[in-house]
């Protein structure tokens, strides 16, 4: 009975190991990205989030699309990143708070609400929060997979277009840069897979565009067109397989 015991014992904290530990991305983020990255990145999707919530008719503008829950999705994963970044304190404010407000908007349906919302994410944003939000957070709870893939084809489109000529190598690093912090979400966020057999593949290939994307934004702040492309086209490749052997299998 004893040796019984023990053996669901010894089972039981294998299970434990096998569980994936969603308080931390599965890549450190100092690998990744800068903090000023990562901040600039914020900037840039909160002055959009400033436009979509201008007025009433700018907001309704949005809800078809989502498009404020994708922008503050980017805003949560940003965020995150700094959080678990060793050099968080040069970003000035309280990423943790910043993330959880961001991640609240997301779920905004009308403008008064997204108005009051909003307003907690720029108060976060500029330093003026209580910095009470816990560092741990759920990475496939930041953003979701629908909208992850919608900025992911946008930004898609924006480097390739920055690719031809490569006039703003740092914003196209930076877009390369918020699209391998997003390949983390993607690779926690795994209820696209509906067979477990799949579920190493789903990895695997989140982890190759992943380090697709950071070898690219290295290629493109070198000015190494070639290699920028190269990285490109791997890393598309990396997606249309899932979309061939998992997301779309079988439609």
């Amino acid at each position: 009975m004893r040796r019984f015991t023990l053996t669901l014992s010894l089972l039981a904290v294998s299970a434990l190991c096998l569980l994936p530990v969603w308080g931390e991305a599965p890549q450190k983020i100092v690998e990744i990205a800068t903090v000023n990255d990562l901040v600039a990145e914020i900037n840039a999707k909160m002055e959009l989030l400033g436009q979509q919530m201008a007025s009433a008719e700018a907001f309704a503008k949005t809800l078809e699309k989502k498009e404020v829950n994708q922008a503050a999705g980017v805003v949560a994963c940003m965020a995150q990143a700094i959080v678990e970044h060793p050099d968080k304190a040069q970003a000035k404010f309280h990423a943790a708070d910043l993330r959880d407000a961001a991640v609240m908007l997301r779920a905004a349906k009308t403008f008064e609400d997204a108005t009051k919302l909003f307003s907690a994410v720029k108060e976060a944003q500029a330093g003026k929060s209580a910095g009470s939000a816990k560092p741990e957070a759920e990475w496939n709870k930041l953003t979701s997979q629908g909208r992850m893939m919608e900025e992911i084809n946008g930004r898609s489109a924006t480097i390739r277009r920055g690719l031809r000529r490569l006039q703003k190598p740092d914003e196209t690093a930076r877009d390369c840069m918020t699209l391998a912090i997003l390949a983390l979400a993607m690779e926690a966020d795994t209820h696209e897979v509906k067979d477990p057999a799949q579920l190493p593949l789903w990895k695997e290939l989140s982890v190759k565009y992943r380090s697709e994307m950071i070898a690219m934004a290295k290629a493109v702040r070198a000015k190494d067109t070639a290699k920028a492309t190269e990285h490109f086209t791997a890393a598309n490749e990396a997606c249309n397989k899932c979309h061939e052997q998992i997301r779309d299998k079988g439609k």
